[in-house]
């Protein structure tokens, strides 16, 4: 089946979840994504999980998370 992820069509096993599209896609973006840095949605801005099942034809992009602010005291 074919997702695409960042405007770059991957061809991936049927039964795939996002993690699967990720590594496939990008090494690095997957090392961002288990160390939080990035995030991944859904074409209509949606965060979708790692383990997310996918049935093709799914449009998918990473973007980088934002820190969250330190309390005031």
């Amino acid at each position: 089946m074919q997702i695409k992820m960042n405007n770059q069509t991957i061809e991936i096993f049927a039964g795939a979840r996002v993690k699967d599209v990720l590594r496939k896609y990008s090494p690095a973006e997957w090392a961002r994504a288990q160390k939080n840095e990035i995030a991944v949605s859904d074409r209509c801005g949606h965060e979708v999980g790692l383990d997310g099942e996918l049935n093709g034809g799914e449009e998918l992009v990473t973007k980088a998370r934002v820190p969250a602010a330190e309390p005031r005291s």
